[in-house]
């Protein structure tokens, strides 16, 4: 990917990546081994939406998009589209370049 001008190109780019569709009855480990795959969107639900979304205050959020790290490791960016939840995580490189576009510190 080349580097992003703002916030807006890189959010469009990393959306254009393979969407995993979220299995029936997945158990938590599985679900968290599936979201753990960088460059690829994974469909959640929204109870994982929010558990994300309280377990620890985000990294950055904006509206219904927000940023997560439990501390120093690659972001994972989540998301709602309409009644559909999304995650995906960010390889180191993307967690640099996101935090440069939205002016945040690199998780430590």
């Amino acid at each position: 990917m080349t580097a992003p001008a703002t916030l807006r190109d890189f959010v469009v780019a990393i959306q254009q990546a393979e969407t995993v569709p979220r299995p029936d009855n997945e158990d938590w480990k599985a679900m968290i081994d599936r979201i753990s795959v960088a460059g690829r969107i994974a469909e959640v639900d929204e109870d994982t939406y929010y558990h994300f979304l309280e377990v620890l205050p985000p990294h950055y959020q904006r509206g219904s998009f927000f940023a997560f790290a439990e501390g120093a490791e690659a972001l994972r960016l989540f998301w709602q589209k309409g009644d559909r939840y999304f995650c995906r995580q960010f390889t180191w490189d993307e967690t640099i370049t996101f935090c440069r576009l939205t002016r945040i510190s690199v998780p430590s």
